[in-house]
């Protein structure tokens, strides 16, 4: 499906939470680095330097990554990376938290998917709902939708499988444009809304000669 690539790149966001859980040990987790730190006494671990996480198919590297066992949170710093089946994920500071559910992604963070691109300044997400934010400033790009799309905030919600763009939203689909407050996109149906002092443009289908 056309609508597969803005899906899978939260997709890959749950795949973390499941796979980079070192208290889960139903599957082997590989943890390399330059420096090991294993403190038993604060059941923490810590990790510096060339830091691999590597889970089934789904691999993350950092500077450097600190897990906290018993509250089963994870954090990661410096060049974070992290890659599934051709989806990329990328910044500079990850946390994680398996009992919330909830992670922040900061540092010019990056979703990448099969021609699907989103940027901005704060990555927020929550697997309980199923959503995914973005604030300070959200890029979007589709190739698969034909799609590029800049606003304040972006509200991401796999359940619906809308795109909620929020504050001076333009969005491009193919060769129609819209400037509006707010843009809801439905992935599935390709259906637009806009809201609040919207300006659309219909292209002439005008040909020359």
């Amino acid at each position: 499906m056309k609508n597969k690539s803005l899906i899978l790149s939260l997709f890959i966001l749950t795949l973390l939470f499941t796979s980079v859980n070192l208290l889960a040990q139903e599957e082997e987790t590989i943890l390399m680095a330059d420096k090991l730190i294993v403190d038993d006494m604060n059941s923490e671990i810590i990790a510096t330097g060339n830091v691999v996480l590597d889970r089934d198919n789904l691999k993350l590297t950092s500077n450097k990554l600190t897990a906290n066992q018993n509250l089963g949170e994870i954090k990661a710093t410096g060049e974070v990376v992290i890659q599934q089946e051709g989806s990329k994920l990328t910044g500079q500071e990850l946390t994680l938290n398996n009992k919330s559910k909830q992670g922040v992604l900061t540092g010019n963070p990056k979703m990448e998917n099969e021609g699907a691109t989103i940027t901005g300044n704060r990555f927020e997400f929550n697997l309980d709902t199923n959503k995914l934010f973005v604030y300070g400033g959200a890029h979007i790009v589709d190739e698969s939708q034909d799609l590029i799309a800049d606003a304040e905030e972006m509200e991401y919600n796999d359940v619906s499988q809308e795109v909620i763009l929020t504050g001076n939203v333009y969005a491009k689909r193919g060769t129609q444009t819209v400037n509006a407050e707010e843009v809801i996109i439905n992935l599935k149906t390709r259906k637009m809304i806009a809201k609040g002092k919207t300006k659309f443009v219909i292209p002439s289908d005008e040909k020359g000669d």
